[in-house]
């Protein structure tokens, strides 16, 4: 069976670093019959560049396999956002977008390297009207992935200035174009279960 591991946004840790800006917190929805000194539900909005050389708004988080994990499969990281438009954004804009990772089993050497994915996400209209998109970063894998392995891991969403093109997008990628908030609701990995947990104390 299917299982996600979630990281609520209130589970991340906001960077900021030189050409990088903390999301801030906005309000995502409002009651009609209250101030909004007095209702609303917030989250942590990431925005789109205007300035300097860019903008790389990042969120880090730590994630454990559960003991339920089945050993060695491949598991799919991916985010909810709800996606704030203002007036000037339009479907067709795109998302600029990066998972960056390391994956390591208990006991196991510090890779030399992490690995990064980046995902251009092409907007809908039903993205501008709804309140839970899901953009997917494909699926990952590790040889010999056990319970108990940890993800440290990196979400950003990336604007670049005219000019530092070829510095920090990746390649064959474009722009982020989506002139609107990206909302962080939720980091997910999806997983498969092959048992409600482990037989032993440390291994399956």
């Amino acid at each position: 069976m299917w299982d996600d591991v979630r990281v609520t946004a209130d589970m991340v840790s906001l960077g900021e670093l030189q050409h990088t800006q903390a999301p801030k917190r906005v309000r995502l929805y409002g009651n009609s019959k209250r101030s909004l000194s007095y209702s609303g539900i917030w989250g942590y909005g990431f925005d789109h560049g205007r300035d300097g050389k860019g903008l790389f708004q990042n969120a880090y988080f730590n994630v454990q396999l559960p003991h339920s994990y089945m050993e060695g499969s491949s598991i799919e990281p991916h985010v909810h956002v709800r996606l704030l438009p203002g007036s000037e954004a339009a479907a067709g804009q795109k998302l600029l977008l990066e998972f960056e990772y390391v994956w390591v089993n208990v006991n196991e050497a510090a890779p030399a390297d992490t690995t990064i994915i980046p995902v251009n996400y092409p907007v809908t209209t039903e993205d501008l009207q709804g309140g839970n998109s899901l953009i997917s970063f494909g699926f990952i894998e590790k040889s010999k992935a056990a319970i108990s392995s940890m993800l440290s891991c990196r979400f950003s969403r990336i604007s670049i200035e005219d000019g530092w093109e070829d510095y920090w997008r990746p390649e064959g990628f474009e722009n982020d174009s989506f002139k609107g908030l990206m909302v962080l609701l939720e980091f997910d990995f999806h997983i498969q279960k092959d048992a409600e947990g482990s037989r032993e104390l440390y291994s399956k």
